[in-house]
Formats: structure tokens, C-alpha cells, sequence
């Protein structure tokens, strides 16, 4: 102790600390290092112990303080700037970053996709496994390479000029501090806050689809996307060998694509489709199918399918002999229209519409000297599986000369020679036409009887006038017939070059019609006694049928329906419903005449008035209002239970009535058909004109029709038919024969 009166020393002492039961001290331990402590490790130690507070009480403090921020701009739908920034220096303030790290790795923790920096605020119902998708970034990049690394989910992108909301860049400073980067990852990831201010500004949203799905969009008639663009005056720029799509625009527009393109690719579907067997596709035995079966191999045939029905295919099955098999089929639905096109025009396709039995012939009246090939110009007026191939029309080179020497003599074919019997083609043609069907009687009834059709069998002869047409032919076809042409003999030479003419019109042919002159023809015969008609003509040939049927498939009746229209009161009501049975057609070639002629027979029986229930129901699931915008459709497919007196007599066997089988019917045709109706010699006669939509085509068609009732006789061998074949003729002479022309001219 000092002196009284003398400055004291006083020495302050610092108390022993406490020891805790559960950390007792051990031997040799020391309270307090021997080292001494800086600043900055007290301080770290500190808030250390300030976070080793209960992480869960941390967590509802920061979550209250987000739910207060929310309530603040709820309304307005997005926070200001300022708003941001006030609750970024809260956090900042408030919390340690210990705590707010630990806040955050909670957050990550109970939704991972939160982790990458590239912030998804869209909502969940929103994320697909379809596809994968960005954030939005605000500014622009380069495309498709910075695409490419944001939708990496192994890289985590940052740009430089990232717009802050939460801090910012202190002066002379390129990057936040540490603490307020964490506050920033928790306003964009955890909160997923965009500020108004930043929502304004352009910026860009990346899409990666699937390769299927963009080429679906990308091939689609209506063009989406440059229809979305123009929709939302926003940029969207494709890379098709990345598949990835790329939105530019605010905030709200990029979300928006974003969405759309999100619920178009939920709405895809894929459906996989059993291409029939060869011998099915074989419908008639002496039918040429080479085309039909490989046309499937050839990709153009694929994509114009595609580019008519907005769908994708893909071949994912075929042949050793690289026939298809399978196809998927891509389709936006739920609507299931495209897909039932797809499988239409795939059925079109696979059994063509002149796949039955059919002959040719030539009239000797005109004798074939020197044929020589006429190029046709066919434009729409052939189906579309027939529109690529180049198609010509024999002619006589002496056409001239017979014309003139035609001009001054008459133009009617020769008449039945004395004894009654037509001449070798009309008998040809009668005879072919005839072969199988049984002869007429006076009642023409079968045995049997059936709630929905009517137990009578009818018969239809028509010719219809046109240019009977072969693809052009190959160099070597050329040098075959050529040669033809070099025998000396006359006889020989016209024989040699009749089986080399009609070896290349039997190989492949069609019948185009739309002439020139064809309606100036009819309109001399119509003079003031013509009327317009409308009706829709569906046609649906047999598809499957119950496995336990004893016939053949090509032995199957064919449906015809017919849709009467009425122009004045724009209704529409069932004209006819047919089953067509026994198609065969027989093509008379005339080159030195301006049309040939294509007859063709069929037998039919008629629905009674109360219709089949799944015809009822057909006819209601179609679209038949050609007065309507919409295009006019029908289901792809009808099962309908055909009678068994409907079908040939040697596939038949005993009937009873009501006997029958149940048969698929697939979708093959459906035509509007605008025409008018006059008579000659006889005979109806129609001008018609025909529209059978992208598939179909567009055509003008002249043609002769007339029932069979001649009683007890066979038909085809009789005096009527041979008067309906020169009726046929002499309305070919009336027409000008003129120069071989593109019917284009």
C-alpha cells in the first residue's frame, strides 16, 4: 500500500471464469492460450457464437422479413428498386453470413433446382421433362453459344452485366463483397425477385426441345412461331442442329412464349402405326402394287404427308426389301384430326384408287400406224401420290391427215354388224366387264334379308372420257419400241408395234380428264335442259375384319355414301348409302380421237330408309357444312356389319337372314361434286366438277352413265351394251381431235 497523499496504483484483476460441468478442464489444459488473439479472428469467433443460436429461430426471422417484403408489392405484382434494396440492407444488417449461408442452404436443400445460378422464377407447373429451359437474363448474348452454356446444367453461368438489386457496386469496385453476394443469391434464387425496373428492360429466355417436337413446330402450315412473333412483337431465333429456341423480349413476353411453347409440347403425342402386310395391301390379284409397297421407302412421299397433315413421321420399322411396316406418328392434339390424315392418306396410299381389275384395249377403227408420245401436263387433277410422276398419251403422228379426211366424212363409229354380235373390242370389253357377275333377272333379288339394306343387287355401267395416260417412257422402253418399228412387213410391223404399245400402257396408267373442249361439247348437248346438282361422296373401302370370317378381304363390298346438299336452305340430308361390290374398269384407247375412254361396272345394294346405327353415327361425328370456314371431315374409321348376300356369290355360303360379318372400314375419299345432268342418245350425261381437297386434287370429268335392265340376258354381250359403247364413241367424234397438246394450252 502507497503512501496517503501519494498517487495509488490500482490493478484490475480478471475474474477466474466459470468451468462448465459438461466441458470439466483436463490435466494440463490451459484456460487461455499463451498466443494472443487479433481482432479479426475475435470477431469471427463472436459471430460464430451469435450463429450457433438455433439455426430454426434464424430461418422463421429471415421468413417473417420475406413475408413482410411480399406484403409490401403483392398488388403491384413485382417490388421496385428501392423496395429491393431496403430489404437487401435489412438482411445485410440483421443477420450474419453464417446465418444467411445457412438460410440459403436450407432453401437449396428443400428445392435443389434453386441451386444453379440461373434463376427459374416461372412456376413449377410450368417445368417439363420435355424439354429444358433458362431463366430469363436480362441484356443480350451471343446465340446460339451462350444458349448453349445456360442450358448446361453442369455450368453455372453469370454474365458480367447482371442487373443487382440488392447492392450497389461499391465505387472503384468490380464485384459485391462477399456478404452481399450471398444477400443477392437470396433475393434471385430463394425469393426469385425481379424488380419493375428490371422487367422493362429487353432480354433473352432459351427453350432446348426435343429434336421430334421442334421439327413438329417448325413444319406446322400455320408457321408458329413467326405467328408468335408477330403476336407479341417478340424475336425468337431457332438453331435447328442445337434444337434450341431462343425468346427475346421483356420479361413478361418472354414468359408468356415461354408458357405457350410449354403447353404445345405437353399437348404432343406420338402414336405408333401397323402398316398392312404385302398380300394385304394386294387387294386384287393382277393390280400393280410395286409402287404402293416401296412408296412408303421414299422419304418425299413421307415429308409431303407430313407437310399436308402438320405431323412428324418417322419410319421405325421395315423389310428386308426396305418396305415399311411401322411408322410413329408426332401430332399435336388432343385432337386426333391429323393423326386420322395421316392414316388416310397412308391408306391412299398403300391400296390406290386404280387398283382394280382392269384391261386394255384399242379400237381398230383407228389404226395405230405411228404412235408417238404426247406429254400431259396433269396439274391438280390427279391424287397427290400420282402428281411427281411425268405422265404422256399415246397419239397417232398421222393425226392431221386423219382429221381432215375425218372432216369429210361422218363421225359415228360403225354400227353392230348385220348379224347383231358387236364388233372384237366391244365384245372384249363386255366380256372382261362381265367375268364372274351373275346375269340379270327381272327382280334381281338374293336370298336373304337384312334389317338396314335392301335384298336387291343393282347394277351400273359408266364411261367416263379422258386421256389414258403412262408415265414416259425409260430409254430402254423407247429402243424396244423403236425397233417395233423396223420390220418390213406391214402386218408384222403394226403387230409388233401393238404389243409394245399396250405392254407400256398395261405396266402403269391413269385416266386424267379436264380436255379441252369438254365443256363446249356438253353445253351442245345440254342446250336449256340442264340443271345444277351438289352432293359430298365419301368412299371407305375394307380395312380388317373379324378374325373369324371365311372370306377373303378383297372380296368385300366397298361403302359409297352420298350427301344430298341444298344450296337454298343450306341443309344436308343422306342421298344414298351403297355397298359397292365387283368394281372392274376397262380403258378403250383412241389416239387418233381427242379422248380415250375408261368404262367401268359395278354391282350395288342400297340402304333401307332406316340406316345402320353406326352409319347414323358416322355421319354425325362428320363435317359436311361447305357453307361453313371450317374443312369438311370425316372419322378415319367405320365398323358396320355387312349382309352376307352383299358379298360375290362364290364367298357367299348359305345365308339366312340377318347373317353377316362385322368389317372395319377405313377412310379413302370424300369429294364435293358440283354437276350438271342432260341426256343423249339415251344416256345420262354428266359434266362434273370435282373437288377432293390437297389429296385429291381438282378436276372437270365428262361421262356416261346408264343402269343395266336388261331381263334375262347377260348385259355386257348384249345389243344395249354395244348401243352404250357407240353412244360413248359417237360423242368422242364430236369432239375435235386437234394437235397433241399440254392440256395446260
Amino acid at each position: 500500500m502507497n503512501v496517503l497523499g501519494q498517487p495509488a496504483q490500482i490493478r484490475i484483476l480478471p475474474d477466474r471464469p466459470k468451468l462448465r460441468e459438461e466441458y470439466p478442464l483436463v490435466d494440463g489444459q490451459q484456460l487461455h492460450p499463451t498466443d494472443s488473439t487479433s481482432p479479426e479472428e475475435l470477431l469471427r469467433t463472436m459471430a460464430e457464437e451469435i450463429g450457433a443460436l438455433d439455426p430454426a429461430v434464424i430461418n422463421d426471422s429471415i421468413e417473417g422479413l420475406h413475408r413482410q417484403f411480399i406484403a409490401n408489392w403483392f398488388l403491384d405484382n413485382a417490388p421496385t428498386l428501392s423496395q429491393c434494396r431496403e430489404v437487401a440492407q435489412e438482411l445485410h444488417d440483421g443477420f450474419t453470413t453464417s446465418q444467411l449461408e445457412a438460410y440459403l442452404k436450407a432453401r437449396i436443400k428443400n428445392s435443389p433446382e434453386i441451386e444453379s445460378t440461373n434463376y427459374d422464377d416461372l412456376e413449377e407447373r410450368f417445368r417439363s421433362k420435355l424439354c429444358m429451359r433458362s431463366a430469363w437474363f436480362s441484356g443480350l448474348s451471343n446465340f446460339p453459344e451462350e444458349a448453349v452454356l445456360r442450358l448446361n446444367p453442369g455450368i453455372a453461368v453469370k454474365r458480367q452485366d447482371e442487373f443487382l438489386i440488392g447492392f450497389d457496386l461499391p465505387e472503384g469496385k468490380t464485384r459485391q463483397t462477399e456478404k452481399q453476394r450471398v444477400v443477392e443469391r437470396i433475393l434471385r434464387q430463394a425469393w426469385k425477385i425481379r424488380c419493375k425496373e428490371e422487367k422493362a428492360m429487353e432480354g433473352e429466355l432459351d427453350i432446348k426441345l426435343q429434336v421430334e417436337h421442334l421439327r413438329l413446330l417448325l413444319n406446322h402450315k400455320t408457321d408458329l412461331f413467326k405467328k408468335l412473333s408477330e403476336q407479341y412483337s417478340a424475336k425468337i431465333d431457332i438453331s435447328q442442329s442445337q434444337h434450341i429456341v431462343r425468346i427475346t423480349g421483356d420479361y413478361a413476353i418472354c414468359s408468356d412464349l415461354a408458357k405457350l411453347i410449354y403447353f404445345m409440347i405437353e399437348k404432343i403425342e406420338s402414336v405408333d402405326l401397323e402398316l398392312p402386310t404385302v398380300t394385304n395391301i394386294m387387294r386384287y390379284k393382277n393390280s400393280s402394287t410395286t409402287t404402293a409397297r416401296g412408296a412408303l421407302s421414299d422419304r418425299s412421299y413421307i415429308e409431303h404427308i407430313e407437310k399436308l397433315t402438320n405431323t412428324l413421321i418417322k419410319t421405325t420399322q421395315s423389310t428386308q426389301r426396305n418396305y415399311v411396316t411401322k411408322l410413329r406418328v408426332y401430332y399435336i392434339g388432343p385432337d386426333t384430326t391429323d393423326l386420322e390424315d395421316v392414316q388416310r392418306l397412308v391408306y391412299q396410299l398403300l391400296n390406290p384408287s386404280t387398283a382394280y381389275k382392269c384391261q386394255v384395249q384399242y379400237d381398230p377403227q383407228d389404226k395405230l400406224m405411228v404412235p408417238i408420245q404426247a406429254p400431259i401436263e396433269v396439274g391438280s387433277a390427279l391424287p397427290w401420290t400420282e402428281r411427281r410422276t411425268p405422265w404422256t398419251r399415246w397419239r397417232d403422228a398421222n393425226w392431221a391427215q386423219v382429221s381432215k379426211e375425218r372432216g369429210r366424212t361422218s363421225r359415228k363409229s360403225k354400227p353392230p354388224t348385220a348379224s347383231g354380235q358387236p364388233h372384237s373390242v366391244t365384245h372384249a370389253i363386255g366380256k372382261f366387264l362381265s367375268e364372274g357377275r351373275p346375269k340379270l333377272t327381272d327382280t334381281d333379288r338374293v336370298e336373304g334379308d337384312h334389317v338396314y339394306w335392301q335384298p336387291y343387287q343393282k347394277h351400273m355401267v359408266s364411261a367416263v372420257l379422258g386421256h389414258i395416260a403412262y408415265p414416259v417412257l425409260s430409254r430402254l422402253a423407247q429402243t424396244n419400241y423403236i425397233q417395233a418399228r423396223t420390220y418390213k412387213s406391214r402386218k408384222d410391223q403394226e403387230t409388233r408395234l401393238r404389243n409394245a404399245f399396250l405392254k407400256t400402257i398395261d405396266s402403269r396408267r391413269t385416266m386424267v380428264t379436264g380436255l379441252p373442249g369438254s365443256l363446249e361439247s356438253f353445253e351442245r348437248l345440254l342446250g336449256s335442259n340442264g340443271q345444277d346438282y351438289q352432293d359430298i361422296r365419301v368412299r371407305l373401302q375394307p380395312s380388317n375384319m373379324e378374325s373369324n370370317a371365311d372370306v377373303e378381304l378383297r372380296s368385300l363390298p366397298e361403302v359409297d355414301l352420298r350427301i344430298r346438299l341444298n344450296n337454298q336452305t343450306k341443309n344436308v340430308g343422306v342421298e344414298s348409302v351403297r355397298l359397292v361390290r365387283d368394281p372392274r374398269e376397262s380403258d378403250l384407247l383412241l389416239p387418233q380421237e381427242a379422248a380415250d375412254a375408261r368404262f367401268r361396272a359395278y354391282t350395288y345394294f342400297e340402304s333401307k330408309p332406316q340406316l345402320a346405327p353406326q352409319i347414323i353415327d358416322f355421319i354425325g361425328a362428320s363435317n359436311f357444312d361447305v357453307w361453313g370456314e371450317s374443312r369438311l371431315r370425316t372419322p378415319s374409321k367405320l365398323n358396320l356389319f355387312v349382309p352376307r348376300f352383299a358379298l360375290p356369290e362364290s364367298a357367299r355360303g348359305p345365308i339366312e337372314d340377318g347373317d353377316g360379318i362385322e368389317v372395319e372400314y377405313a377412310f379413302t375419299s370424300l369429294e364435293y361434286h358440283s354437276y350438271m345432268r342432260t341426256m343423249y342418245e339415251g344416256c345420262r350425261v354428266y359434266y362434273n366438277t370435282v373437288e377432293a381437297g390437297k389429296t385429291g386434287g381438282r378436276r372437270t370429268d365428262l361421262w356416261l352413265e346408264t343402269p343395266m335392265v336388261a331381263p334375262h340376258s347377260d348385259y355386257y354381250l348384249s345389243r344395249d351394251f354395244v348401243q352404250f359403247f357407240n353412244t360413248v364413241r359417237n360423242l368422242i367424234c364430236t369432239m375435235d381431235p386437234g394437235a397433241p397438246r399440254l392440256l395446260s394450252q
